[in-house]
């Protein structure tokens, strides 16, 4: 049995614990043993001249595997550079977990977005935008639909701003169906289902915000452009967001690494927590060069 980290910060595991249960089973009928680990217990850096690694004031041999439930990327790849695998990798959690980085490597590869700006407020200026109001403001790290705002005028953009002046942000034209969107759940590079989220009251369509949810059945053509997306990683699991434009069609919002499945197991019975530990299990019996 080949052992595991499962990586979480202490907040969130109070959250999710019953998640952080169904992963532990699954992966012991899949062959594998996770010890759940809090982010906020690790020390690392260079010791001796060595990358070194402690939990809890003591070195820590490493297992075979983490799975991060957490954005920490200097831990995440100060892991890999010690030899441990990931999943998901630092490399995809890094793009993930930056709004303005995944628009930028997903425009180059041509996937229909909004029109979209990359900005730091503290080296921005309001006249040298080239969009009319209304538009979204999004903090590029922000996750769940928090730090995410409808702006009318140049005061309530600023307003929206000044929250993080020093951050990175992304302002986008609004999208034509506002509150409404598709979360793609994406398992070891293969679309394991997807979910129309909907909000009445809220442009943001998010389940944890107050939004409805329903299993959606992927059409030949969205399917082809999730494909393509997914194609530009090497995902564990991960959540592909699309809003959709007058005739239906997907237009990308973002993608989230560290993705809850709640409104998957609300309105199916695909048991996404099996099939990750599946998939790692898989990958961990590949020889390292696959």
């Amino acid at each position: 049995m080949k052992a595991g980290w499962l990586i979480y910060s202490e907040p969130d595991a109070v959250k999710n614990a019953s998640f952080i249960d169904w992963l532990k089973a699954e992966a012991a009928l899949a062959g594998l043993s996770l010890e759940l680990m809090f982010a906020e217990r690790f020390a690392f850096g260079v010791t001796d001249n060595k990358l070194s690694l402690y939990y809890d004031l003591k070195e820590m041999k490493l297992p075979h595997f983490a799975v991060v439930r957490t954005i920490q990327p200097l831990l995440s790849r100060q892991l890999e550079k010690m030899g441990l695998k990931l999943f998901n990798s630092s490399s995809v959690s890094a793009v993930a977990n930056n709004k303005a980085r995944t628009h930028q490597l997903l425009a180059e590869a041509g996937i229909p977005m909004m029109d979209t700006l990359f900005i730091r407020p503290s080296f921005f200026q309001t006249q040298s935008m080239p969009f009319d109001f209304p538009l979204v403001a999004k903090l590029a790290s922000g996750r769940g639909g928090q730090q995410v705002y409808l702006v009318k005028t140049e005061k309530e953009l600023q307003n929206a701003l000044s929250t993080h002046p020093e951050q990175d942000w992304i302002l986008q034209k609004m999208a034509p169906d506002a509150g409404k969107d598709v979360r793609v759940f994406v398992v070891g590079n293969k679309i394991a289902g997807a979910v129309l989220r909907s909000s009445s009251n809220d442009f943001r369509a998010n389940y944890s915000l107050g939004g409805h949810a329903e299993l959606y059945h992927l059409q030949h053509e969205q399917t082809a452009l999730v494909e393509r997306i997914i194609s530009n990683f090497d995902i564990g699991m991960a959540g592909i967001d699309f809003l959709l434009n007058e005739k239906g069609a997907f237009i990308f919002n973002e993608m989230e690494d560290v993705v809850g499945s709640r409104t998957l197991s609300a309105t199916s019975d695909i048991n996404i927590a099996r099939l990750y530990m599946e998939h790692i299990a898989a990958k961990l019996k590949k020889p390292e060069s696959d």
